[in-house]
């Protein structure tokens, strides 16, 4: 199982450095599981992209579009209560920021849950420290 926070998952909607790599991984896994909170971070980007004129609108309207097609078939993580113990833990230790923590306790959520290997995808060097010292492979797809 693999599970990609938004600052991978954003690669397949913008041409970004590390694009290629996330593409290759979604078209090649059969099951992706990323947090409820990766839409609205996903959107937010791609609208604060284009209002930076980083992108143009048609860019924007196709990111967003293509996003609505493809969100139906990831594996979503819901925000829950199941979650808080792990994300004051992970605030707690590593310092990260609270959408990180959450990204990083759903991860962990789902790896015992399932209780198999998940691997965390993400571009955030803070965030993929913190997931390698709980024991989750890491992978930035930018390198």
């Amino acid at each position: 199982m693999i599970y990609f926070d938004s600052s991978a998952m954003v690669k397949r909607y913008l041409d970004e450095e590390g694009s290629y790599k996330v593409n290759k991984m979604l078209d090649e896994t059969s099951v992706v599981a990323t947090s409820i909170l990766t839409y609205p971070e996903i959107l937010s980007a791609f609208i604060r992209k284009q209002r930076m004129r980083d992108i143009p609108k048609d860019a924007y309207a196709k990111a967003s579009t293509a996003l609505e097609s493809e969100w139906s078939y990831f594996f979503i993580i819901q925000f829950s209560d199941q979650l808080y113990p792990a994300i004051r833990r992970i605030i707690e230790r590593y310092g990260l920021k609270a959408a990180d923590s959450i990204h990083l306790a759903s991860a962990l959520w789902l790896k015992h849950s399932l209780k198999e290997n998940v691997s965390f995808v993400s571009s955030d060097t803070s965030l993929l420290k913190a997931a390698g010292l709980e024991k989750l492979p890491t992978v930035n797809p930018a390198l």
